[in-house]
């Protein structure tokens, strides 16, 4: 197409657009509205604009189609929307962007977002069905909120270090608490429509990409008001916590730098030796598929608070872990990884991926602050199950905690 003048590709691209929503709008006849042939007349009309680049001109042209848009919307008073009408003006727009000379990024932003409209558009039933009948008020709401916090709160936050040791970064603290909003937001959808009786292994996986820790207590009071179900919700309760090893390596390789690739070893392998810990307890259980428990069910979409809580814990880990490994060196971080990864793997995975990127650990170190919180964790959750779900219960999560972690020492040791 190198060889065709720019106007002639301008009102080729301008056609195209005309069809593409002219033949959206032709397929849906159910009320009198413009059809194929009159937005591959819209389209021509808007890249004449464009190309002649009159602002005059285009403003009229504009004003022409508002008026006709309107003199048929009169006409017809059967009409029950104005979808095609909007979606006319919208042409004429697009084909005049993508005509427009001197804009190098016209044409495709104009064609991406012309099949975005004819999507939306063929999607008219999908879309009334899911926000009318399937979206409650509350969920609304709370992707309302869900977005603020990204598109809102965080873009007014300031960049740079703050405080002692520079360990408060605004930004970066909203950024973990986004994540954790994330993780919530999307595993309720999942339950939602992915429905909460499909299995306890389903069950637990959602469970996991939550919180491992509400999944174990979850699963653990269940144990003990159902000891016939111990081994089933055992294996229930390793899956959930063998999910957190793919979800820390996401975090760190959202969090960037060089920490993510160098427990790629690690978090592998604890992985596989998670789930082969998952299939020897499973061996033996005869209900295929069992109701959810009631307590790993996510109340509402958005968790801010909970969220907020764990972004002041990051900046506190933060504040711990910096001070400790600048005042008392290697033995300072393992301590902070330890009393920090008891409560929450998450912030320190992101503290330690930060201290890797900027240079003041060494990457044996972080991999170990990883290992080192990830096993605190476990310990703590090992207590809860062993308190909650009873001896058995307890000693069966126990089995598969220490497949996963004695076998993640062993790759530490061999790796570095």
């Amino acid at each position: 197409m190198d060889h065709l003048p720019p106007a002639w590709i301008a009102m080729g691209e301008s056609l195209l657009i005309g069809l593409i929503v002219g033949i959206e709008r032709e397929t849906d006849r159910k009320e009198r509205h413009a059809g194929l042939r009159d937005f591959i007349g819209i389209g021509l009309a808007g890249g004449v604009c464009g190309i002649l680049n009159v602002p005059w001109l285009t403003c009229t042209a504009l004003l022409a189609f508002t008026a006709l848009v309107a003199i048929f919307r009169i006409q017809t008073p059967g009409r029950t929307g104005i979808t095609t009408e909007i979606v006319a003006v919208v042409t004429f727009l697009l084909c005049v962007l993508t005509a427009t000379p001197g804009l190098s990024w016209g044409s495709e932003l104009a064609i991406a977002l012309t099949v975005i409209l004819a999507l939306f558009l063929d999607a008219r039933e999908p879309l009334r069905k899911f926000f009318l009948e399937s979206l409650t008020e509350g969920e609304y709401f709370d992707t309302l909120r869900f977005l603020a916090v990204i598109f809102v709160i965080l873009p007014v936050l300031p960049q740079g270090s703050y405080g002692p040791y520079a360990f408060f970064e605004p930004r970066r603290v909203w950024i973990f608490v986004i994540l954790v909003c994330s993780i919530s937001y999307l595993g309720y959808f999942l339950q939602k429509f992915l429905g909460e009786e499909r299995g306890l292994p389903l069950t637990a996986v959602l469970g996991g990409i939550g919180s491992t820790t509400a999944a174990t207590t979850a699963f653990a009071r269940q144990a003990h008001e159902e000891p016939e179900r111990i081994r089933s919700l055992a294996m229930a309760t390793v899956l959930a916590n063998t999910v957190q090893f793919p979800r820390v390596a996401a975090l760190l390789w959202l969090a960037g730098g060089p920490l993510a690739l160098a427990c790629v070893p690690l978090l592998s392998v604890m992985t596989l030796a998670g789930v082969a810990a998952t299939y020897w307890l499973r061996r033996g259980i005869t209900a295929p598929s069992v109701p959810a428990p009631d307590a790993v069910k996510l109340s509402n979409p958005l968790r801010l608070l909970p969220a907020i809580q764990f972004g002041v814990l990051f900046a506190l880990v933060r504040l711990v872990a910096r001070g400790m490994t600048t005042e008392f060196g290697t033995s300072g971080l393992l301590a902070s990884s330890a009393i920090g990864g008891s409560v929450d793997v998450d912030a320190i995975a992101f503290t330690l991926s930060g201290l890797l990127r900027d240079g003041q650990t060494a990457s044996w170190l972080a991999v170990a602050g990883v290992l080192i919180s990830l096993t605190a964790n476990a310990i703590f959750k090992a207590v809860v199950a062993y308190s909650s779900g009873g001896r058995a219960f307890g000693l069966r999560v126990a089995i598969g905690f220490a497949a996963m972690y004695v076998t993640g020492a062993a790759v530490w040791l061999v790796q570095w």
